[in-house]
């Protein structure tokens, strides 16, 4: 019962403010990794209820901003042969609104590569529909718009549209290893279904393929409670736009991380957080569970020319945790 009141609180705490972004690459919080790769479904031998809020440029109306709540659920035997996951999220770029939904299928299979007999290679499906509309209202003029306001349609509601991505992951130890020291890398194409969201009359706002790479190292040294984690995300378009975050994370067991990291669009983030088990101070609400609780700061260089406009932006993130035996 503990557990499903905490979980309610975590939830409540976060719908009330939902409202979020596209964006091309997924948050420095990788444990949502699933939103961009479903092979990536609870990674880890544990059930998980999370959730996110980012908001880009603050002090900037109308500045992008992206909110989720993810669920994880793994079927375990010797390691997890089968994965399901669900997402709700809602996005925001000014007038341009999105609100969607979504599940996640990860099916995995022990590939021996290297020869390594606790290696595991994960194949991910995702199906998802969304809600897009355009509502130029909302749109904020920093100038006199003159005679270009007449040119602005009218509110566009483009319905419900539905969405698909496939993924891959693979990792040298299985989940229950997640504290020995094992490289990774995984590869997702997303959209599959592109073409238009939202037609304007004066031209349209499309979904596009595009293909996502990542991978990184977490290395634990010798007889040591903690671990050093670089990790690179590339995102592709085939366009041929690219759009690469490359950060390094440190953590200790049950205790605390720290991360940082550089992204070419321009934006710099570090990332804190903290983990409260059943030695904590959180204990008696936490019954066996493991809450972690992360916030990331970042800055846009001015690579897009609105530095004197864009503040800092920020993430939250959420996550309650129960190890499976």
């Amino acid at each position: 019962m503990k557990q499903i009141l905490f979980i309610a609180i975590i939830l409540l705490g976060i719908l009330t403010s939902m409202n979020a972004q596209q964006r091309p690459s997924w948050s420095s919080f990788y444990e949502n990794g699933l939103i961009w790769n479903p092979a990536l479904t609870a990674k880890w031998n544990r059930w998980e209820v999370s959730a996110t809020h980012r908001k880009e440029w603050v002090g900037f109306d109308d500045a992008p901003a992206y909110s989720t709540v993810t669920f994880q659920l793994p079927f375990l035997k010797k390691f997890t042969r089968v994965a399901i996951g669900a997402f709700l999220e809602s996005d925001e770029v000014g007038p341009y609104e999105s609100t969607g939904v979504g599940l996640t299928y990860n099916y995995r299979v022990q590939p021996l590569l290297f020869g390594n007999k606790d290696d595991v290679l994960g194949f991910g499906l995702l199906a998802r529909v969304n809600q897009f509309s355009f509502q130029p209202t909302k749109l904020t003029f920093f100038e006199n718009p003159g005679s270009q306001s007449s040119t602005i349609v009218s509110d566009v509601d483009a319905g419900i549209k539905p969405n698909m991505s496939v993924g891959l992951f693979y990792i040298s130890v299985s989940d229950f290893y997640r504290f020995e020291s094992h490289f990774y890398f995984g590869a997702s194409v997303n959209q599959l279904m592109s073409g238009e969201q939202v037609n304007l009359g004066l031209g349209d706002i499309n979904s596009d393929l595009h293909f996502s790479l990542h991978g990184g190292f977490r290395h634990f040294p010798f007889r040591a409670n903690y671990y050093f984690e670089p990790n690179l995300l590339i995102n592709i378009t085939p366009n041929g736009r690219v759009n690469a975050m490359a950060g390094l994370r440190y953590e200790k067991e049950y205790k605390y991380w720290l991360s940082g990291g550089l992204v070419t669009n321009g934006e710099l983030f570090a990332q804190a957080g903290v983990i409260l088990d059943e030695d904590s101070f959180a204990r008696r609400i936490l019954n066996d569970g493991v809450l972690r609780i992360g916030v990331k700061m970042d800055y846009g260089l001015n690579v897009l020319g609105i530095g004197r406009f864009a503040g800092v932006g920020y993430e939250i993130y959420m996550a309650y945790l129960f190890e499976m035996e």
